[in-house]
């Protein structure tokens, strides 16, 4: 159910949530101020403040952890997608000054990216998969490079090398990115962080059992004040995944450092966000 619901495009993800504790904080008020419960309820009248701050010092150490993993995981993908475009241009680079035929690895980039920005994105943010022209452009490219070679000379060998190298970087950045990109939450982390949200609501009713009008209002504060962190934190939850995504920004604009080739259609739009 967590997972179903980290899926939910924003505008539903912020329904689901603020539905979710409001119908817990008007339940909470009518237990507290109903006729039928009220007597029962103010035999429990007598908690003192702490009780509520105990329970936020837990709820703020839990989130901060959901956040704090969710953070870096989205920081890490950044960097994936930044150190895959940078290896995609070197290798460019690379290649136009390598004194080779550099046409053939040209055409391999354009493929993989091409393949990567139209492909692969929309597959992450469906599924959180690669795409399979991606893989096979991919290893297109790798053919391409290891069969640009020099004839002789340790110099040349060390370039070819180098060369290489570079390339097998673009795949490890990706296989780094598509690792990311993969299906995964902190299901117990979040079931953690809900209850305790839920747990703070209850506390306030028990600190508030006396007068409905401060019941009210501070339950209306704290519902409000844990929805807007919730959904801030479960939107970036997937880093490839919508409400907010990574763009594949940087890797298409590694298309502008490409010539251009005869009816060579426009370069694919990004096609997300960028966080």
């Amino acid at each position: 159910m967590i997972d179903a619901w980290l899926t939910l495009s924003l505008p539903y993800m912020v329904f689901a949530v603020a539905g979710f504790y409001t119908a817990t904080a008007a339940f909470l008020f009518w237990l507290s101020f109903g006729r039928l419960t009220r007597r029962w309820m103010l035999s429990f009248n007598g908690a003192i403040a702490e009780l509520f701050s105990a329970i936020m010092v837990i709820f703020g150490i839990q989130i901060g952890f959901v956040a704090s993993d969710i953070w870096d995981r989205n920081r890490r993908a950044s960097a994936a997608v930044e150190t895959e475009s940078a290896s995609l241009t070197m290798l460019n680079a690379l290649a136009s000054a390598s004194g080779l035929p550099a046409d053939g690895i040209r055409q391999a980039i354009r493929v993989y990216v091409t393949a990567v920005t139209g492909k692969e994105w929309p597959s992450m943010a469906a599924s959180g998969m690669g795409a399979p022209q991606a893989e096979d452009a991919l290893g297109g490219l790798l053919r391409t490079v290891a069969a640009t070679q020099h004839n002789s000379g340790d110099a040349s060998a060390k370039f070819d090398a180098l060369l290489l190298d570079m390339a097998l970087k673009v795949q490890a950045a990706r296989a780094d990115r598509l690792v990311l990109s993969a299906p995964y939450s902190e299901s117990i982390k979040w079931a953690c962080v809900l209850i305790l949200a839920l747990t703070g609501q209850i506390s306030i009713a028990m600190l508030h059992l006396d007068r409905p009008r401060p019941h009210l209002a501070a339950m209306v504060i704290f519902t409000s004040s844990l929805v807007l962190i919730i959904v801030l934190i479960a939107a970036n939850e997937g880093p490839f995944q919508p409400p907010l995504a990574i763009s594949s920004d940087p890797i298409a604009r590694v298309l502008e450092l490409l010539p251009k080739q005869s009816g060579e259609p426009p370069a694919p739009a990004p096609t997300s966000k960028a966080i």
